[in-house]
């Protein structure tokens, strides 16, 4: 079922239309009469925990902050890219 509310009552009701939303209703929010936004559920998202067993061993020894710097580097190439699609 779709849903059409204005903003008001979208402010008003909050809680309940979010409940709409996680039970899989469509809810349009409208300001004088035409909708702007839709709300929709997010997509749950797989989280791959990390293999750190390459770090082993690669702090012992450092002395100097050119080692850290150097160590920051190689343990950032490690990493997966990130979306830049943030705030």
């Amino acid at each position: 079922m779709v849903m059409t509310v204005n903003m008001h009552e979208a402010k008003t009701n909050f809680s309940k239309l979010a409940k709409l939303v996680e039970q899989g209703e469509e809810v349009f929010i409208a300001r004088n009469g035409v909708q702007i936004m839709k709300l929709v559920p997010i997509e749950p998202t797989l989280v791959v925990p990390r293999d750190l067993t390459k770090l082993h061993g690669l702090a012992s020894g450092l002395e100097t902050q050119e080692e850290w710097d150097a160590l920051d580097a190689e343990l950032l190439a490690l990493l997966p890219a990130e979306d830049d699609d943030e705030f």
